[in-house]
C-alpha cells in the first residue's frame, strides 16, 4: 500500500488489537479517533519503504481524560501521552447512552406528558449537540457536558424537524450519564403541520423522460487502489475519520514533464454559528469536524441519484468507540461529466473550432444531524480545479407563537421557524507548485486617476503585495478590486522568465456576524478572515485546533501565526475560509434544495499556452429521432 492510503479494514482491525496490548486498555477505554499518521514530506521524498501507522485519540471514561498515541500496524508504539486540559470529540456511544439517560428521566417523561407525549421513547426525536462553552455556571468545574433539543415525531415516517418541542432541554454528564439539569421554561404549543417529503407521502408527480449517462467504452480515467490518472491529471484520494475526503499528491502531465500542483487539501472544519438568541437556538454553534468527527457520518452513495453515469465507487473503513471496525460501502464516487463548452472561435471565413469540457468528479457526502453535506472536487481539462460544497438536508426548527415578531428566524410554517446561521468552511490546502518552496502574493485591480497615465479614465493596473511574514499574510476579499490571491514558485520560470503559479479565486462567501468577543467568536477566530497562510507544520492541521470540543478559547490558526514565520520561498499552507449565510426561506421546507459555494484555483504563467489546446474535438451524434433538424 502507498504511505498515504486510507487505512484498510484489516490495518484498523490489527490497530485496534494491537493498541489494546501494547497500552493496556480496558473496557472503559474508548476509540475516540483512529487516523492514518500520515509521513512529512521529507520521508515521502525519500522514496523508501515507509512503515504504517495510525494516530489514535482513547478517551478514558473513568476520568474523562484523552490520551493520544502513535502506533504501527505492527504493533510498536511510538508515542503515548495524555493531552492535558484537552477534550474527546462526543462519540457515537456517548450520544446514544445521553439519549436514554434523557427519554428515560422522569421528570423529562412528566415534562413530555405535559405536552400530551405519552411514548417518548418512540415518539421523540433527541439530538446531542456539543454544549460549546455556554456552559451554566454551577456545571461549568471541567467536566464533559453534552445538551439535548427535542423534537416529537408522531410516527417513523414523520418529518423529525417538523414538531420542536420548545423549552425542554437537558444537559448531560458525559462520564456517567447522569441527567444534571433540565431546562423547562416554555410551553409553546408544538406545531402540528406535517413536514412530509418521503416519495410515499408527496407521489412525485412531476416527471421528465429518462436521462441515461452512457460510456460505452467505459469511463476515461483509471484507479490503481487510490491513485487516480484521468485525462493529464493523476493525484491520490484519501479518507480520514475527522476529514472526510482527502485530496493528496496532485500532478499535470505537461508535454511529459509531470508537474507537481498540491501535496494535501482537506476541508479542515466546519462551524455553524446560529444567530437566534432564543433558548432553543444559541448553544447550537457545532464544530461539525472538530467535535463529531465528519468521516463519521459519510454516506453509503446510491448509483443513479448522489452519482450519475460510469461510476466507480471506494469504500472506506474506521473504527468505532468499542474498537469495532465500520466499512462504509460506495463511500467515495469517482465519474465524469459534461461542462459544457470548453473553448469556442468561429473565424470570418465561417470556420469553426469548438472543444466540449469536461471535468473529473470526486465527492462524498455525509449527514450531521439535520443537515446534509456534499464535498465535491472537479478537476477540469484546462489545469483548473475546483472544490464546491453542496449543502443541503433539512433546516433546524424551533418553536414560537403564529405570526409573532422573531426578527433572527423565519417562520416557515404556522408556529414552526427556522433560526438565522452561517455555515463557515475552511479548507486547508498543502499547494507544492512545482515544487515545496513558494510564495503567496495578493492581487489587486486598481483603477489610476484620470491623467497623464490614464488620459481616457478606463485605465487600471495590478498591484501585487508579497506577504512575508505569517501575521501579515491574512486577508478578506475586496470585490472593489476583484482580489485574487497568486501562489507562485519564484525558482521556475515558464518561457517568458515569469514565475509559475496558481491563483486562488473566492465564489460565494461571507462575512461571520457573530461577535469576535462571543463564546464562538472567542472558539473560532479563525472564521475572521477569509485567508491565512503559514508556514507548513504537519502538526498544525485544523484551523480550531486539535481539540476543540467545549474549548474556552481560540486554539487554531490565530496561535499558529504568533510564531510569525517567514512564509516567502518557503513550504507554505494556504488555508481559505468560506460561508453561507443563511436566511431561511418557505422555499427551504421540508427539505432544502442545494445551495452551493466554494472556490477554485486557476493556473497562471504555469502553462506556455492553455493546456486545452490539446483537446480533441467531440463526435457529432443527433439523438433527436425522426423529427431531428440539427443537420448533422
Amino acid at each position: 500500500m502507498h504511505p498515504l492510503d486510507p487505512l484498510s479494514a484489516q490495518e484498523l482491525s490489527q490497530v485496534v488489537l494491537n493498541a489494546r496490548k501494547v497500552w493496556d486498555l480496558k473496557e472503559h477505554h474508548l476509540f475516540a479517533m483512529v487516523q492514518l499518521n500520515e509521513p512529512n514530506k521529507e520521508l515521502l521524498n525519500k522514496n523508501q519503504s515507509i512503515e504504517r501507522s495510525a494516530k489514535v485519540s482513547i478517551l478514558d471514561t473513568s476520568t474523562a481524560k484523552l490520551f493520544e498515541g502513535i502506533i504501527s500496524v505492527n504493533g510498536t508504539s511510538l508515542s503515548w501521552q495524555e493531552i492535558e486540559n484537552a477534550k474527546s470529540p462526543v462519540l457515537s456511544t456517548e450520544s446514544k447512552n445521553a439519549i436514554k439517560s434523557v427519554l428515560e428521566n422522569p421528570e423529562i417523561v412528566k415534562a413530555l406528558k405535559e405536552r400530551g407525549i405519552t411514548d417518548p421513547l418512540n415518539q421523540v426525536h433527541v439530538e446531542t449537540w456539543p454544549i460549546g462553552a455556554q456552559i451554566p455556571d454551577f456545571l461549568n468545574d471541567g467536566r464533559r457536558l453534552i445538551w439535548t433539543p427535542m423534537w416529537f415525531r408522531p410516527t417513523k415516517e414523520s418529518n423529525m424537524y417538523a414538531h420542536p418541542i420548545n423549552g425542554l432541554y437537558a444537559i448531560v454528564d458525559l462520564k456517567t450519564y447522569e441527567v444534571v439539569s433540565i431546562e423547562n421554561t416554555d410551553k409553546t404549543p408544538i406545531p402540528q403541520t406535517p413536514g412530509d417529503y418521503r416519495i410515499s407521502q408527496t407521489g412525485g408527480d412531476v416527471k421528465l423522460n429518462s436521462l441515461e449517462i452512457v460510456q460505452k467504452d467505459g469511463p476515461s480515467f483509471k484507479l490503481d487502489g487510490w491513485k487516480l490518472t484521468w485525462e493529464r491529471w493523476n493525484l491520490r484520494i484519501g479518507f480520514d475519520q475527522r476529514e472526510g475526503l482527502i485530496i493528496h499528491d496532485v500532478n499535470f502531465l505537461d508535454n511529459k514533464n509531470l508537474r507537481k500542483i498540491a501535496h494535501r487539501m482537506s476541508i479542515a472544519e466546519l462551524v455553524i454559528p446560529y444567530g437566534d438568541p432564543s433558548q432553543g437556538t444559541y448553544r447550537k454553534n457545532a464544530f461539525d469536524t472538530g467535535e463529531y468527527g465528519l468521516g463519521n457520518y459519510t454516506n453509503s452513495l446510491l448509483l443513479g441519484c448522489d452519482c450519475l453515469g460510469e461510476i466507480v465507487y471506494l469504500d472506506v473503513s474506521l473504527v468505532e468507540p468499542e474498537g469495532n471496525v465500520k466499512t462504509i460501502k460506495n463511500a467515495i464516487c469517482l465519474h465524469e461529466e459534461d461542462f459544457g463548452i470548453l473553448w469556442k472561435h468561429i473565424d470570418t471565413d465561417g470556420h469553426v473550432e469548438v472543444r466540449r469540457s469536461r471535468r473529473m468528479v470526486i465527492s462524498s457526502i455525509v449527514t450531521i444531524n439535520n443537515y446534509e453535506y456534499g464535498y465535491y472536487w472537479y478537476f477540469y481539462q484546462d489545469g483548473s480545479f475546483e472544490f464546491e460544497a453542496k449543502l443541503t438536508g433539512i433546516v433546524l426548527t424551533i418553536a414560537d407563537t403564529p405570526g409573532k415578531n422573531h426578527p433572527s428566524a423565519t417562520e416557515i410554517e404556522k408556529g414552526l421557524w427556522a433560526p438565522y446561521h452561517q455555515h463557515t468552511f475552511c479548507a486547508r490546502l498543502d499547494l507544492d507548485i512545482d515544487g515545496e518552496q513558494n510564495t503567496v502574493l495578493e492581487v489587486d485591480s486598481v483603477a489610476k486617476p484620470m491623467g497623464p497615465e490614464n488620459i481616457h479614465g478606463a485605465a487600471y493596473v495590478t498591484e501585487e503585495n508579497i506577504f512575508e511574514k505569517e501575521i501579515e499574510a491574512t486577508s478578506l476579499i475586496n470585490i472593489e478590486t476583484s482580489r485574487y490571491w497568486k501562489i507562485i514558485n519564484e525558482n521556475k520560470k515558464n518561457h517568458l522568465d515569469k514565475p509559475v503559479g496558481y491563483k486562488l479565486i473566492h465564489n460565494t462567501n461571507t462575512l461571520p456576524l457573530a461577535s469576535k468577543d462571543s463564546v464562538i467568536g472567542q472558539r473560532a477566530g479563525f472564521m475572521y478572515k477569509h485567508l491565512w497562510v503559514t508556514k507548513n507544520d504537519e502538526t498544525q492541521k485544523y484551523p480550531a485546533g486539535d481539540y476543540p470540543f467545549q474549548s474556552k478559547k481560540d486554539e487554531g490558526l490565530p496561535t499558529y501565526i504568533k510564531q510569525n514565520r517567514n512564509i516567502k520561498n518557503e513550504d507554505v499552507v494556504l488555508w481559505y475560509v468560506f460561508g453561507l449565510n443563511h436566511i431561511p426561506r418557505t422555499e427551504d421546507w421540508p427539505v432544502m434544495p442545494v445551495e452551493r459555494l466554494g472556490f477554485t484555483l486557476k493556473p497562471v504563467n504555469f502553462f506556455q499556452r492553455s493546456p486545452a489546446m490539446d483537446v480533441a474535438p467531440s463526435e457529432a451524434k443527433c439523438h433527436c429521432g425522426t423529427n431531428c433538424q440539427c443537420q448533422h
